[in-house]
């Protein structure tokens, strides 16, 4: 990846967090590219098809999408391409298991995270029929809550969207003690000595933060700094 990286970096075609340089992001085999203009973002794709044909590899053009975040997101913008072949440019994007809406500023889509609750839930109920209350709440929270709360540290969510995800845990707290949906289960929780979600990403918001504070890697440290 570094045949492709350090050109990349030679461009300067990507984007600057205060003086800090980021052009693209990797994990395994999923690359993040970033730039401000379409232009940059043309020769950045060039860059990787020239880089993946020396190595003899080839993108996936069918997986692969562009996005459009900032005061142009309602653009028309001209194709992009990849080893000559065209990319779609998408209203949303999944990376890392989080979506990305296109927008004036960064959004974050949870109606996909919401479906897997709900899914997980129901399906913890259906096969844990047997299992009593406590043990059952055990499984929702290491198989459902951990959904909702996937990356939401690092995320920006909207007061309305917390809110959301909180009811989403609510009612699965409601399902679990035999509540009606029009019941609160603040008492419940406080008594088994559990936050709802909204303090659980606020707790955990904290934690994330003084990580990223002390951490002994440059980028992450400048990344909070210029926050």
């Amino acid at each position: 990846m570094y045949l492709c990286i350090s050109p990349l970096r030679h461009k300067q075609t990507g984007c600057h967090i205060s003086s800090l340089y980021v052009d693209c992001l990797l994990y395994a085999d999923d690359i993040l590219l970033l730039s401000p203009t379409a232009a940059g973002l043309q020769e950045m794709l060039d860059v990787c098809s020239d880089s993946a044909r020396s190595l003899s590899l080839l993108f996936n053009v069918n997986k692969s999408h562009c996005i459009v975040i900032g005061k142009m997101h309602s653009d028309v913008i001209q194709s992009m391409y990849l080893d000559s072949q065209c990319i779609e440019w998408s209203n949303s994007i999944k990376y890392l298991g989080v979506y990305l809406q296109s927008g004036k500023t960064v959004k974050f889509d949870i109606n996909p995270c919401k479906r897997a609750f709900y899914a997980a839930c129901n399906s913890i109920f259906m096969h844990g029929s047997d299992i009593n209350e406590l043990a059952l709440l055990s499984l929702q929270e290491s198989y459902s809550l951990s959904i909702i709360m996937y990356a939401a540290p690092a995320l920006a969510f909207t007061s309305k969207q917390i809110q959301e995800l909180n009811a989403c845990w609510n009612s699965d707290i409601r399902g679990l003690f035999g509540y009606s949906k029009h019941e609160s289960v603040k008492t419940v929780l406080l008594g088994l000595g559990r936050l709802n979600v909204r303090h659980l990403i606020m707790k955990r918001k904290v934690k994330f933060y003084k990580s990223l504070c002390l951490s002994n890697n440059s980028f992450l440290y400048n990344i909070f700094a210029c926050v």
